[in-house]
């Protein structure tokens, strides 16, 4: 299991956003000592070639990621990006000594990889390291949503990703029953739907309108290198320092913005200073 990790570029924004709104406050008491997880239930695992054979494929444009076990897998029918939710049961093992419980592993087509990011979001790289696919990071579904239940994301050393549900620990050491439901992520190719130049004489010049596709609105650390990737690969003028911060700044504070505008004339100030221009530095 990896610890929890937070995205370096996102957590100092979100630092950022505090300090420009003002917030202070006291900080609450910690938890107390929680109960060690009593067991584990591990997959037993083949390699990914074995795993590929014998899991469910999901595809997404000419991208299909692996999950074993197939068993229960759905998907939903794909949104107007081609943008599909993935789903995966959570397991039902009632053993009151078993605290994590693998839920899928998740494999990369051959030749690609799955690189797990610091929000547990995942991207699909080809063999040159180029995002081709993008994976929200899971969330639970069903009773399993509130039944105190936690996920972790493990990036194995064999290149898979495996999903995991741990169940909340009694005082006494036991663990909760199992609860009903999935875990959930949304998986894409499509992260833009369009990047179009425009002349804006009234602002300043050349002005960038990135559209993106609605799941990579809030999809996170891969939602925003996805989204990156490909205004870079629809506009490769694009592709500064000033722009990218700008992006990031849009994802931020203003996701449901029809589209997002960069220009390529505001100054380069770094992603904090970015923000605290409402991404139009001056």
């Amino acid at each position: 299991m990896t610890a929890p990790r937070t995205p370096a570029r996102l957590a100092a924004a979100a630092a950022a956003l505090v300090v420009l709104a003002g917030c202070t406050g006291t900080a609450s008491p910690g938890p107390g000592p929680t109960p060690e997880p009593s067991g584990t239930a591990v997959l037993t695992l083949g390699d990914p070639a074995s795993l590929r054979a014998d899991g469910a494929s999901v595809t997404v444009g000419d991208v299909a990621l692996t999950v074993w076990p197939g068993v229960g897998v759905t998907t939903s029918e794909p949104d107007a990006d081609g943008a599909v939710v993935l789903a995966v049961p959570v397991p039902a093992i009632d053993d009151d000594t078993v605290a994590t419980e693998q839920a899928g592993v998740l494999v990369a087509p051959d030749g690609m990889t799955l690189d797990v990011l610091e929000d547990d979001s995942a991207v699909v790289r080809d063999g040159a390291g180029a995002v081709v696919a993008a994976l929200s990071a899971p969330t639970l579904a069903g009773d399993a949503a509130g039944s105190g239940a936690v996920l972790a994301v493990d990036a194995r050393d064999d290149g898979t990703v495996t999903w995991s549900v741990i169940r909340p620990v009694r005082t006494d050491g036991t663990v909760e029953p199992p609860a009903s439901g999935t875990v959930t992520a949304t998986l894409a190719a499509t992260a833009v739907r369009s990047a179009t130049w425009s002349v804006r004489d009234d602002e300043g010049g050349e002005s960038l309108a990135v559209v993106p596709a609605d799941w990579a609105r809030r999809g996170g650390v891969a939602a925003e290198e996805a989204v990156w990737a490909q205004v870079v690969a629809l506009a490769p003028d694009a592709g500064t320092q000033g722009m990218h911060d700008q992006l990031t700044c849009h994802m931020i504070g203003a996701p449901d913005k029809a589209s997002w505008n960069l220009e390529p004339w505001r100054p380069e100030v770094g992603l904090l200073a970015t923000i605290g221009a409402l991404c139009n530095p001056e």
